[in-house]
């Protein structure tokens, strides 16, 4: 495939993946009712251990923010081959002569863009309810910093997805892996205030990252240009591990003639 056609073919899955969780009233759950809620009880409680009113509902609404799109990307990309299996599309999308791998992309970075929603829900529930002050400390910086969140969420959401094809139910290991991730990623407690050995899983977590540049754009002291740079590292890395596991599992499944039943 030419790269023209291979950006197009993301594209058009990502788009298409949108449309589709958006019309999931779980997804919207997820998205945008969810985080609004944790906000609200995270700000009280911020507010009454005698934080900065506007500062605390800036840093605890950009974390309820990223605590929706984390499990948005936990259970779209975790569930994306699972809802190809049960609606009997895998094995036509397998062997589409687009590459496999880039239609996962696609659905992965879709669930991701969709779950961003919920940051900006957030602020605005912030603005509209509390009078959060909406500032910058480096506006030309906050784009980069959201563009390699979203790269990096959906490299993970990928890997995801690749390593939960391995079992038919799988994807259950996601009710799992949501709130330990909010919690060690630093979404609302700082990394800082986590035990010395949560430390490096944390570092290996893209939430962490992805995190650390949003909020190192808008209420930072200083540029977060390792944040930012760690983001696409991670990004590359997962990719691979993901490229190379969803090999292995295909040519398995077309050796045993099990795709289906994996």
């Amino acid at each position: 495939m030419t790269p023209g056609r291979t950006v197009r073919l993301i594209w058009f899955v990502t788009w298409f993946n949108v449309r589709i969780l958006l019309a999931s009233e779980f997804f919207i759950l997820t998205t945008f009712i969810a985080p609004l809620i944790f906000a609200t009880l995270a700000f009280f409680l911020f507010r009454s251990g005698g934080g900065t009113a506007g500062q605390t509902l800036l840093y605890v609404a950009l974390g309820a923010g990223m605590m929706g799109v984390w499990s948005t990307t936990l259970f779209g990309c975790g569930g994306a081959i699972a809802w190809q299996r049960w609606e009997g599309t895998l094995e036509l999308l397998v062997n589409a002569p687009s590459r496999y791998d880039y239609i996962l992309v696609g659905q992965t970075l879709g669930a991701v863009v969709f779950g961003f929603y919920g940051i900006l829900a957030t602020l605005a529930w912030g603005v509209l309810l509390f009078g959060m002050p909406i500032e910058a400390t480096y506006p030309l910086i906050l784009p980069l910093s959201l563009l390699a969140a979203i790269v990096s969420l959906g490299s993970l959401g990928m890997l995801i997805a690749t390593t939960f094809v391995l079992y038919r139910h799988a994807n259950a290991l996601g009710n799992l892996l949501e709130y330990p991730i909010w919690l060690i990623t630093g979404l609302l407690v700082p990394v800082a205030t986590l035990p010395w050995w949560v430390h490096p899983i944390s570092w290996l977590l893209a939430p962490t990252w992805g995190m650390e540049a949003i909020r190192g754009a808008t209420i930072g002291a200083a540029p977060p240009t390792l944040a930012i740079a760690m983001c696409f590292v991670l990004a590359v890395v997962y990719y691979i591990a993901a490229r190379v596991t969803l090999v292995f599992v295909l040519a398995k499944a077309r050796r045993d003639a099990t795709l289906s039943l994996q």
